[in-house]
């Protein structure tokens, strides 16, 4: 890297996962005071012990966590020195302000002055609107990754258990998409329901866009996310997201297009659909608001315009 960036004049370098030894190689090439965009992603700024769930049921997670936690100093202690070098010409991208200051900043313990917010891109073309029947409301779909507690999966199965006992309950209609270790674990209290269906594979994205034309409900529990782009992405096709008001989400969902339960709510979860059954008016509503709220927000042509912006000026 030192080689490549000496043999000619660079306007900008661009930085994905950035680590000690491209900081070094930089440092030891004649064009230190270049500047440098770096997009922070997560797990090179984050704590140990930030995804802290992994470790309720499971020793052997805990145990590696605790023998990393040396590294995992090392490299926020890295990440420390990057936020708030004097010498590097350096400017950072954060997903969303959340992040920034609740992980990058307070897990190094440094204050970042040279950043932006921009979010990651949801295609708005792809994952187009097409206004939605209110009988879709009673359609739900989840497509989530079952290889974390991170995705609080067991909570999309405490509030189809709580929705169980409603009268209307056979009316409703779930489709539960995803893979991982945990898959058949979290989902076998819901496996007896008829009106359950259970896919262990994941989706291509146009799959994905033709399936969120189905669906009215994109439900969506976490306990960590600096964004949550496939609930972006289902936004976007105007489904509505059941999901927890924690982390980085309210940046990205209100109560105009939106259920925010909660942390841990799998109750509250089940009390946002039932009161969408009872209020079809409000499901076409906040249908619509989802929809424009990503394109807004993060839509194509928004996003690639203010990372132009950083790149190019």
């Amino acid at each position: 890297l030192t080689k490549v960036l000496n043999k000619k004049k660079y306007k900008k370098i661009l930085i994905h996962f950035v680590n000690e030894d491209m900081m070094k190689a930089i440092e030891a090439s004649h064009v230190k005071q270049t500047p440098i965009l770096v997009w922070i992603h997560g797990v090179e700024t984050e704590k140990w012990y930030r995804r802290w769930f992994n470790f309720t049921n499971d020793s052997s997670s805990l145990e590696k966590a605790l023998a990393s936690i040396k590294e995992n100093k090392k490299r926020t202690d890295f990440m420390k020195s990057i936020y708030e070098s004097t010498t590097l010409n350096i400017k950072f991208i954060f997903v969303s302000k959340w992040f920034k200051e609740a992980v990058a900043e307070s897990d190094t313990n440094a204050f970042v002055k040279n950043y932006s917010i921009i979010h990651n891109v949801v295609d708005d073309q792809l994952f187009n609107y097409v206004k939605k029947d209110p009988e879709q409301r009673k359609k739900i779909l989840s497509i989530r990754p079952f290889a974390s507690h991170k995705y609080a999966n067991d909570l999309s199965v405490k509030a189809i258990l709580s929705l169980s006992t409603k009268p209307y309950f056979d009316e409703l209609e779930f489709n539960i998409y995803g893979q991982g270790a945990l898959f058949d674990e979290i989902l076998a209290p819901v496996r007896s329901f008829s009106n359950v269906h259970i896919h262990n594979h994941f989706l291509p994205q146009g799959e994905i866009a033709n399936i969120h034309k189905e669906h009215g409900l994109f439900l969506c529990p976490t306990r960590l996310d600096a964004q949550g782009v496939s609930m972006c992405e289902s936004m976007s096709s105007g489904l509505i997201p059941i999901t927890n008001g924690v982390t980085a989400i309210p940046e990205f969902v209100n109560d105009d297009c939106g259920f925010l339960a909660a942390r841990e709510d799998g109750e509250g979860l089940a009390e946002s659909i039932d009161y969408l059954y009872h209020h079809p008016k409000e499901f076409t509503r906040k249908s619509a608001n989802a929809a424009q709220r990503m394109r807004e927000q993060c839509s194509i042509h928004k996003i690639i315009d203010q990372e132009l912006a950083e790149i190019m000026y």
